[in-house]
């Protein structure tokens, strides 16, 4: 019995080692979506271009089970690198379910959108955020 757990340990502590350390980086392209949790990083292939989901700064969206003046909205933090130059961009999306406005930023075009979208009876944690996200040349 003792061997068969220190066999499960030494398993699981293998799996959870390698499956970390594969999932923080996601391999996109040009006009592809992709999705990223909060710092998780995409490399676009083909382009000497990166993009870092650093951190949702203000999400004031407003439920969609409630009637609001405002539709409110969410901002998120980036980290991009282009041809080596770090810099962090901090882009906003109005508060619509299906907004998916560019931005632009130097020579590429980000739309995005994040989810979930909130609903008054949840609180939405950092770990469950999602930026959806496709880059375009401008």
């Amino acid at each position: 019995m003792r061997k068969f757990l220190t066999v499960l340990f030494i398993l699981t502590t293998l799996s959870l080692l390698f499956g970390c350390a594969g999932t923080s980086t996601v391999n996109a392209s040009l006009g592809k979506e992709f999705t990223l949790a909060i710092g998780k990083t995409a490399n676009i292939s083909g382009e000497n271009l990166s993009i870092k989901f650093v951190d949702v700064t203000a999400d004031s969206r407003c439920p969609s089970d409630v009637q609001c003046v405002w539709a409110g909205e969410v901002k998120v933090l980036l980290g991009i690198t282009v041809n080596g130059s770090y810099q962090q961009v901090e882009m906003t999306q109005p508060g619509l379910v299906d907004a998916r406005d560019g931005q632009p930023v130097g020579a590429y075009t980000y739309h995005f959108s994040v989810e979930p979208y909130p609903i008054s009876t949840k609180q939405i944690g950092k770990e469950d955020y999602r930026l959806k996200m496709t880059v375009s040349k401008s």
